[in-house]
């Protein structure tokens, strides 16, 4: 997970978590699960489940985490949400990939502690992209109390990255 290129955000989504631990974190598009091996390297939850649409990338994530619990699931019709004891959710590279995210967000259990990111430029699959902070909060802060989006600057030149930290109204 050391490789990824995603790894300078992932750093910065430990230390939040380092900072307040969770007791159940649920992993929205968890992929194959490097994100998982990250924050379980720095021991920042007690329980974990990853939930991804691609059985392909759960196989890989059971692989690389054969101790994390890993479900094949869609996050747009998942019960998980609404069924699981989580306190904790972290989605990172999700929200801009489908339209429905509100709906997805709303499905969230109130006073659950969310982290995501979310990029500022455009690709094939996104739906949408933020030009600035502002632009996420004012998309996202209705759902949420102590919101805040951070700013984080990518590898890549002009690329920029926005981590949301809030707690679901």
């Amino acid at each position: 997970f050391t490789k990824s290129p995603y790894y300078f955000l992932w750093t910065v989504i430990v230390d939040r978590l380092r900072n307040a631990p969770a007791t159940y974190l649920l992993e929205i598009g968890c992929g194959p699960g490097p994100l998982a091996s990250a924050m379980n390297a720095a021991g920042v939850f007690d329980r974990y489940l990853g939930i991804d649409f691609s059985d392909v990338a759960i196989d890989f994530a059971r692989d690389a985490n054969p101790t994390l619990s890993f479900a094949l699931d869609n996050a747009l019709t998942t019960e998980l949400l609404e069924t699981e004891t989580y306190d904790t959710i972290v989605t990172t590279e999700f929200l801009e990939h489908v339209e429905e995210e509100l709906e997805v967000i709303g499905k969230i259990r109130p006073g659950t502690r969310v982290l995501g990111t979310v990029p500022n430029f455009p690709y094939v699959s996104h739906v949408r992209h933020f030009d600035t902070a502002e632009q996420v909060y004012e998309r996202y802060s209705d759902d949420f109390r102590d919101f805040r989006v951070t700013e984080i600057d990518g590898v890549q030149p002009d690329t920029k990255f926005f981590l949301m930290d809030g707690i679901k109204a």
